[in-house]
């Protein structure tokens, strides 16, 4: 039977969509045999534009590059096809990762309309690819959707901000052909689904370490609960912030990789370099960062430090770093690495692409130094989610792709040493709890 409703996982790095099949939550194939689809856009430019590539506007990078690009209805890549572009020619189009990481912060009107339509084409793709999992003729169109959102998207303006965010995201569900949109919290999300796995009533503590942000909730769960769709009165405690795994990449990158660019050498004089050109570079869900770094100024900025600097030939890799557009590359590098450390206690990173036969080795112990302010934070969530609740859990339910960091795993066997700790589906949970949501919603 044809499904006309789905569940959205529009994730930070990953989106799925399904549905329930019977009882059991059924995500669509995404991206060739992947039920996932990386939340990456590679928008092309025409050969036309390849004399104005690059730096040649006043024009801020990401209002003048996206804006012309998507007026022109260039060629968009989506999910691994536009990691690939980016990998084999970074300056022939524009790559865009973890667009939602963008929503909810202080956006211009101009930049709000670039990030809807960012938003429209990926889930115009994820529309697409759940119609054609279930064979939907377009004709007869999924009419329905639940969204998943965090409990804020932004710390920056609060309620405000959230709103903002979700009026992006609820007119990209309507352009794309959506009748009807709710939106459901992620770690409640993540909660319905652990709480299928429950044979009596719990106190769950769900730690979801997401790409874009880490929301914490204390929730009741059990089987009597479950056919229940309104669960506010069991939500006892959350908090959420916007600290997830690509903010612990871009730390990884500043603190373990930039170094090899330049970061913390001294000038001439004795004195550290300056830390900005360093930060800006790789601080890919930062839109003034990345306004300031590519602009057309920064060339002669990274030439003059080459002059002041003890180690030039460092620096100069920054400027092919800046050349080539590489921004996203060297946070993707961290990124393996942080993933290669949740099973190993040390990984080489290569980064051949800024310069042939340069790497970096780094150890897990690096990886906690680099993200111990993403750690006090996640570590503050959750005892204010706990207070707010007045209780402790009974069981910890951790799920989010982050969240196999050892680090998150040893702060909550430090803070709750006898509470049993479950690892969810770490990619899957929300989506799947989605799916739930969504069906109780519209069947």
């Amino acid at each position: 039977m044809t499904k006309n409703y789905c569940g959205i996982d529009f994730g930070t790095s990953n989106c799925t969509a399904g549905w329930l099949n019977g009882d059991e939550p059924e995500l669509a194939l995404m991206d060739g045999d992947s039920r996932y689809l990386s939340s990456a856009l590679y928008i092309q430019r025409r050969k036309a534009d390849d004399n104005d590539q690059h730096h040649d506007s006043d024009e801020p990078y990401i209002n003048e590059s996206l804006h012309r690009l998507l007026a022109q209805d260039a060629k968009v890549f989506l999910g691994q096809a536009a990691h690939q572009h980016y990998s084999s020619d970074p300056l022939a189009g524009v790559f865009i990762r973890s667009p939602k990481s963008m929503l909810g912060s202080r956006l211009t009107p101009a930049q709000s309309q670039i990030y809807r339509q960012i938003c429209t084409l990926l889930l115009k793709e994820i529309k697409h690819k759940a119609q054609q999992h279930q064979q939907i003729a377009e004709a007869a169109t999924l009419d329905y959707a639940v969204l998943g959102r965090p409990v804020h998207f932004q710390g920056i303006d609060g309620a405000l901000g959230d709103e903002r965010a979700e009026a992006i995201l609820r007119q990209a569900a309507a352009d794309v052909g959506f009748r009807e949109i709710q939106f459901a919290y992620e770690p409640v999300a993540a909660a319905m689904e652990f709480e299928r796995s429950l044979d009596k009533e719990q106190l769950v503590l769900v730690v979801d370490i997401g790409g874009g942000t880490s929301d914490i909730s204390l929730i009741r769960l059990g089987p009597k609960r479950m056919a229940q769709l309104d669960r506010s009165s069991d939500l006892l405690g959350h908090a959420g912030r916007r600290i997830g795994g690509v903010d612990m990449d871009i730390k990884l990158a500043i603190y373990s990789l930039m170094p090899l660019l330049g970061r913390g050498t001294q000038a001439l004089t004795g004195r550290p370099l300056p830390n900005s050109l360093f930060s800006d570079a790789v601080n890919i869900i930062d839109i003034q960062a990345q306004e300031n770094f590519y602009r057309p100024q920064t060339s002669a900025e990274i030439q003059q430090l080459m002059l002041q600097a003890k180690e030039p030939a460092k620096v100069a890799r920054l400027g092919q770093l800046y050349q080539q557009h590489l921004s996203y590359y060297l946070v993707q590098a961290a990124e393996q690495a942080k993933i290669s450390l949740a099973d190993q206690t040390d990984t080489a990173v290569s980064l051949a692409r800024v310069e042939p036969e340069l790497s970096q080795l780094i150890s897990s112990a690096q990886l906690d130094q680099a993200i111990y302010q993403e750690l006090n934070g996640i570590q503050k969530l959750i005892s204010q989610s706990m207070t707010d609740a007045s209780s402790k859990p009974d069981c910890i339910f951790l799920t989010g792709g982050a969240s196999a960091a050892k680090g998150i795993q040893a702060l909550l066997q430090t803070m709750l040493p006898d509470i049993p700790l479950v690892h969810g589906d770490r990619f899957g949970s929300v989506g799947k709890g989605l799916c739930s949501i969504a069906a109780r919603t519209f069947r």
